[in-house]
């Protein structure tokens, strides 16, 4: 039989791509740098801490033979979002991770009882941040006629989490300036959310709060973070090539 078609094999590589990602230094944002290494892209790894995300870099050089360029950076602060963008202008960014966040200082407190204070670095990092980078990429990106910006979520911004008021808040406002950029920003440049469920470096419960939402998880136990990287490099692909304003949840199952 003739005039049958078969599909393309997959390629779920980010040959000749420049990838940026906040909050690279460990956890989930550590899993994804290292994923997209070994799809083939540049890195361009920013975190707080220097000796860290030094030895991050070193090892994921080390392992994949990736580029890695290294930028020590708050990017809740004035200082520490100059002091990336200047680095990275030269360089070129086609994918831009949104992944450093913080729960605040005083996590486990009503939302009543915070002070601006705690609301101000709550929103700085998780919102505004986000936001900052994208306005500064996303007009380079659409200059190049190509982008990808993926938002790290959190099940707080869907529902209720006891003592995460502000940081589900923030979560829940990223998620909205995610589909408003998807749309403002389409067709050329794609944005979507990714929501991990519970995870931890080494896939098991770091606390009882942990332990005792298990039995929520019909998988049963959390998440490692290579199981999130997987979601991140397909949104990344253009195997996602007609993926945009969507918010790709991996939580084990976990009714939300």
């Amino acid at each position: 039989m003739t005039g049958i078609q078969l599909a393309p094999a997959r390629q779920f590589r980010l040959d000749g791509k420049t990838a940026l990602i906040t909050g690279a230094s460990r956890n989930i944002g550590l899993a994804i740098a290292t994923a997209f290494a070994h799809a083939g892209a540049e890195l361009v790894l920013v975190a707080r801490g220097q000796e860290r995300l030094e030895a991050v870099a070193e090892s994921i050089h080390q392992g994949s033979g990736a580029k890695v360029t290294t930028i020590v950076a708050d990017i809740a602060t004035d200082r520490g979002l100059d002091k990336l963008t200047q680095q990275v202008d030269g360089l070129g960014v086609d994918v831009l991770v949104n992944n450093a966040h913080t729960i605040g200082s005083r996590p486990g407190s009503r939302l009543i009882d915070l002070d601006d204070s705690v609301w101000g670095e709550v929103i700085s990092t998780n919102l505004l941040a986000p936001f900052r980078l994208v306005r500064h990429f996303a007009p380079l990106m659409l200059e190049k006629g190509s982008g990808c910006i993926i938002n790290l979520m959190s099940g707080s911004g869907l529902q209720h989490s006891p003592g995460l008021g502000a940081y589900g808040a923030s979560k829940a406002a990223l998620w909205m300036m995610t589909r408003s950029l998807a749309v403002e920003l389409a067709p050329h440049v794609r944005v979507n959310a990714l929501c991990p469920g519970l995870v931890s470096e080494d896939g098991k419960p770091r606390n009882e709060s942990q332990e005792g939402l298990l039995a929520a998880v019909p998988m049963k136990r959390l998440a490692d973070p290579n199981e999130i990287s997987g979601a991140a490099l397909y949104l990344a692909t253009d195997e996602a090539s007609y993926t945009t304003g969507e918010l790709l949840i991996v939580n084990g199952g976990r009714a939300w």
